[in-house]
């Protein structure tokens, strides 16, 4: 498998429901058009370590034409299932084939996270795409990043507890949250959001 522009992830995220419960991922892939007739498939490694394909199914475009939007989910595992989902993209036009494998490594995606493909690089605009997903509709102002220990067995991984709130004035913040982020190469992985129970030196307010 080799990487390419023709195909990127845009995002791709894993989230426990139903009944009885099970993980689903689901996510979005931008395609290039460039053919009229392509498939645009999710090869992933399921619960059984066996790989398995999902077709993913075109979903819209700009009047430009491309690229091309393409959704897919129902890719189940147990709800309690610990590993990592692991998946990578291909994209069959005009007699080729193009993925996005990134970069050789494949996405790996937590329980109840969420995975970022279209930057190589961390930073706040993309914090505050994360912060988007996990819910927040009004804008969250960083307040400090902290750098955890790698995770073991996962090869290099970053985690980082980064503090945000809804900024109300000058030193002054309301909603204060703290967010686990861990970041593999491209990948960026929610592990979780709580009250944070040490922060700098702001001052809080009740919402």
């Amino acid at each position: 498998m080799s990487g390419t522009n023709v195909v990127r992830l845009e995002h791709a995220k894993r989230r426990r429901g139903g009944d009885p419960p099970v993980s689903e991922v689901s996510g979005v892939v931008l395609v290039d058009n460039i053919a009229h007739d392509k498939q645009v498939l999710i090869h992933y490694r399921d619960a059984a370590g066996e790989w398995r394909v999902a077709p993913a199914r075109y979903d819209s475009a700009p009047p430009w034409g491309s690229p091309e939007r393409w959704v897919f989910s129902g890719i189940f595992y147990p709800a309690d299932y610990p590993e990592p989902a692991r998946f990578a993209i291909q994209v069959v036009a005009a007699g080729r084939e193009h993925w996005d494998n990134n970069g050789q490594h494949d996405y790996l995606l937590d329980r109840d996270g969420i995975v970022f493909g279209d930057a190589p690089r961390f930073g706040v605009d993309r914090l505050q795409r994360i912060v988007e997903f996990v819910g927040w509709r009004y804008h969250m102002d960083v307040i400090g990043i902290q750098e955890a220990m790698p995770i073991a067995g996962r090869g290099h991984v970053l985690r980082y507890k980064v503090t945000i709130g809804r900024s109300v004035g000058p030193g002054r913040y309301a909603h204060a949250r703290c967010v686990g982020i861990a970041i593999r190469g491209s990948d960026v992985s929610v592990l979780g959001y709580t009250e944070c129970e040490s922060i700098p030196a702001v001052e809080l307010i009740k919402p």
